[in-house]
């Protein structure tokens, strides 16, 4: 496979959303826009990408979820969450496609790991409180990723192909 420069810069940019949003919250939400922004202006398949934003919704929700049955507090209502899930979204079909190719029964361990471990380091930079304790929270999160990433990958795969 492959590896073109766009893969690298959208790498780059998806770490600097998260790090933008997690480290500047609401604070540097602009700044988190004109990333995404960087990021259509210069996709080689925008008109795909776009077709992908639904899944943000999915993210969004199942954040919401968590933060209305208490599993997670934040300190003002996180606008900067909605963004940080559009970047991972874009992702899937980019710097993330290479998760495709591995199968599932070995996905599915490196989800759980790697979408909690996420949540574990917005937790050490203050973005988020996790009130049910870290141990608990990551158990949830990790069991949450577990199934998640393996449908958002289908989802993007099939969502880019219409």
């Amino acid at each position: 496979m492959k590896v073109t420069r766009w893969f690298w810069i959208q790498l780059v940019l998806f770490q600097a959303l998260w790090l933008i949003c997690v480290i500047g919250q609401n604070d540097w939400i602009l700044l988190a826009l004109m990333m995404l922004g960087v990021h259509f202006m210069f996709s080689p398949v925008a008109k795909q990408d776009v077709r992908v934003l639904s899944l943000a919704l999915i993210g969004i929700s199942i954040d919401a979820t968590l933060t209305m049955t208490g599993v997670f507090e934040f300190g003002a209502f996180p606008f900067w969450l909605g963004l940080l899930w559009i970047g991972f979204s874009l992702s899937l079909g980019h710097s993330l496609g290479w998760l495709k190719k591995i199968p599932t029964v070995l996905l599915i361990p490196m989800a759980a790991v790697m979408g909690s471990a996420s949540y574990l380091g917005g937790w050490k930079l203050d973005a988020v409180e996790l009130p049910f304790g870290v141990i608990t929270s990551m158990l949830l999160l990790a069991l949450i990723w577990a199934c998640l990433l393996p449908l958002l990958l289908k989802l993007d795969t099939r969502l880019r192909s219409v």
